[in-house]
């Protein structure tokens, strides 16, 4: 039996993290991993989503070059380039990680990892092989898989999950997406823009029911402008296939359908415990995901759990800091969670940012809300580079100044909200925001602006 500091179940953000983390604090670490090192995110997640994003970010300013004074010829979308380069990024991506791994020492085995008890797993690699490690502490990291939609159909050729539609084989003429989540919107955008048309089908009232109401309403205008086609409070209540793929959903006590060359299930993601047998060390459940305080302690002392697995945030930035705050507290140094100041991106066409509450879920928090708000068109920059279309969003507390919550939409709105995250951890108000130089032309200006609203008046706008 093979014995050992720390054994780590999961090689994707939280798990290659803490591996690396621990090694770099002197522990003895053992990293196992089922099939990809780097886990969704950077193989079949934020990775090479936001590079197909990119792709269509340029085929769009490409079919805008006479704007620009560009004398450009467009011939369309090599679509196997496109894959190719996508896939070029996550190899070079994954290499990096898998170079980390060793150069600081992390052993890493490629097996399905399970418990027998609370300090022992069993490995089954490859050709059934078995393998008994024993750890002092271990971190469970295995991730999430795409949700399961229960209706006829879902078996069907050409009804696909997250994961299958970054390798399709061509652009499709039509696709229905279920579900209008934030993996379903990206994907809807990026089709979209290639010339795919789009029908989003979503159980709710609104999509990206995360997100700012004020903005998915204009994301929405904007999207429907583009011609696709949205629609809400509708139920799936199956799948069939005729010469097209054709989803029937229910909507205002009607049946409808929508028809595509391909279905994609985009209707959210559930942690990854499958062939763990987290029971048998003793670990408690919320369903399933994995229990853990905000040290990230399980309820077996000597287990811990960060990543999507725990079920709280299924966000890759989320996952490397649950991944330190576990390392630390496996260390016994003072280290705990804060979830309240956590950025959202949404790559849709335009970005969506935020961080913090929404102007609904302040006002039902209670609080005297104080919102500002600056648009792009108002900003130099964003005339120079043509994307005008947004706004940067910032709710405040009227008693007390505190910043509860920021929303962009508009161009760069992932890197913009860096800053605004920033603010809120530091507990600064947007006066001292709008007090500090910002640089110009810069898109930044819409976060002075917004801030210097909130209280007062901005510059630029009446």
């Amino acid at each position: 039996m093979k014995q050992t500091d720390l054994v780590v179940i999961g090689g994707g953000p939280a798990g290659y993290a803490a591996a690396i983390r621990a090694r770099q604090k002197g522990i003895n670490t053992l990293l196992i991993e089922s099939r990809d090192i780097g886990g969704t995110c950077l193989n079949r997640g934020c990775i090479p989503t936001k590079a197909l994003f990119r792709s269509q970010e340029i085929f769009h300013l490409s079919e805008r070059a006479a704007e620009f004074g560009v004398q450009l010829k467009v011939d369309g979308v090599d679509w196997t380039r496109v894959v190719a380069r996508k896939n070029k990024v996550v190899k070079q991506l994954t290499g990096g990680v898998r170079f980390l791994l060793k150069k600081a020492g992390v052993e890493v085995i490629d097996g399905i990892g399970s418990f027998l008890d609370k300090q022992t797993i069993e490995v089954i690699g490859k050709e059934k092989k078995k393998e008994t490690i024993q750890a002092k502490h271990i971190l469970i990291a295995t991730g999430s898989k795409s949700a399961h939609l229960p209706v006829p159909g879902v078996d069907l050729d050409g009804v696909i999950d997250s994961d299958e539609v970054l390798d399709l084989p061509s652009i499709p003429e039509k696709l229905v997406v279920i579900g209008g989540g934030y993996i379903g919107m990206e994907m809807a955008c990026i089709l979209n823009t290639f010339g795919t048309q789009v029908e989003v089908i979503e159980m709710l009232p609104n999509i990206l029911p995360i997100a700012d109401s004020e903005v998915v309403k204009l994301l929405v205008e904007i999207l429907e402008k583009k011609g696709m086609k949205i629609h809400t409070n509708a139920k799936v209540v199956g799948i069939s296939k005729d010469k097209k793929l054709q989803v029937s959903y229910e909507q205002n006590s009607e049946t409808k359908v929508a028809e595509g060359d391909y279905v994609l299930i985009a209707t959210g993601r559930v942690p990854m415990t499958d062939r763990l047998y987290p029971e048998k060390a003793g670990i408690k459940m919320d369903q399933k995901a994995i229990t853990t305080d905000l040290q990230m302690k399980t309820s077996v002392p000597s287990i811990f759990a960060a990543g999507d697995v725990n079920g709280k945030y299924l966000l890759a930035h989320v996952a490397f800091k649950e991944a330190e705050v576990a390392i630390n507290s496996i260390m016994g140094k003072e280290a705990t969670m804060n979830y309240r100041v956590i950025p959202n991106c949404i790559f849709c066409s335009p970005e969506i940012s935020s961080v913090g509450l929404t102007e609904d879920e302040a006002i039902a928090s209670g609080f005297d809300v104080k919102v500002g708000k600056f648009p792009f068109r108002a900003v130099g920059k964003a005339l120079i580079e043509g994307e005008t279309e947004g706004f940067t969003k910032i709710i405040a507390d009227q008693k007390t100044g505190e910043i509860l919550g920021a929303h962009i939409i508009g161009p760069h709105a992932s890197d913009l909200i860096g800053e605004l995250t920033l603010a809120m951890a530091l507990e600064s108000t947007p006066e001292e925001i709008a007090h500090t130089i910002h640089p110009h032309p810069t898109l930044t200006e819409t976060v002075m602006e917004a801030a210097d609203s909130v209280f007062g008046s901005s510059l630029h706008l009446f």
